[in-house]
């Protein structure tokens, strides 16, 4: 459930929003788990502001970490979602699938990256090389 306020840079409240959450599902309940994956991003799409939300299954069964990736365009949208009685019977029965609370992180802003929690994280590039990176590419596109 989620009873923890979410950390949040006030001044990016009316930004877009995602929100990265892992369940570690639990072995052999991995079909109970994309069903459920499905109900919940269907009523999720019915909430004011929803984006889009995608998953990012486990490559080896040793680690059966699915990675869920919530788009909305606010903070405040996101959150209307994360606390809803809608949402709260959707991890109700989620619980039986997992073997472990799911983890929430919110993330702001086109900059902004993210690991995994078993993957080491990398340092995102320098702010200027990114906003150079669409300049870089029309110009190879003229050299062409």
């Amino acid at each position: 459930m989620f009873d923890e306020p979410l950390a949040i840079n006030i001044s990016e409240e009316n930004c877009p929003v995602i929100a990265v959450i892992s369940h570690v599902v639990r072995p052999g309940r991995e079909q109970g788990y994309e069903a459920w994956f499905h109900g919940i991003a269907a009523d999720a799409r019915k909430f004011k502001g929803h984006l889009g939300v995608s998953t990012i299954r486990p490559q080896d069964h040793a680690h059966p970490e699915y990675v869920v990736i919530l788009k909305f365009d606010c903070y405040d949208n996101l959150k209307i979602w994360l606390e809803s009685d809608i949402r709260r019977e959707w991890i109700e029965r989620l619980q039986p699938l997992i073997e472990k609370p799911e983890d929430i992180q919110t993330l702001t802003g086109l900059e902004t990256w993210f690991t995994l929690s078993n993957k080491p994280m990398m340092s995102p590039p320098p702010r200027y090389k990114m906003a150079l990176e669409p300049v870089k590419k029309q110009l190879l596109q003229f050299a062409a």
